[in-house]
């Protein structure tokens, strides 16, 4: 009989349903277009920050 540690990380590896697709497609896509935004979010930001970043000696 398996622990429920594996069993639960088993859970959380499962790949999605094909329910689940046919109900969103683009799912990847807004995935990405996240994941891009997330990036861009972080780049502005460092530059936001660029200056004091520089007084401190980072």
């Amino acid at each position: 009989m398996p622990n429920d540690r594996t069993a639960n990380a088993r859970e959380r590896m499962r790949v999605p349903s094909r329910e689940n697709a046919r109900n969103n497609p683009m799912g990847s896509v807004i995935k990405k277009r996240r994941k891009r935004m997330s990036k861009k979010k972080h780049r502005k930001l460092l530059r936001r920050t660029r200056v004091q970043r520089r007084k401190l000696g980072k």
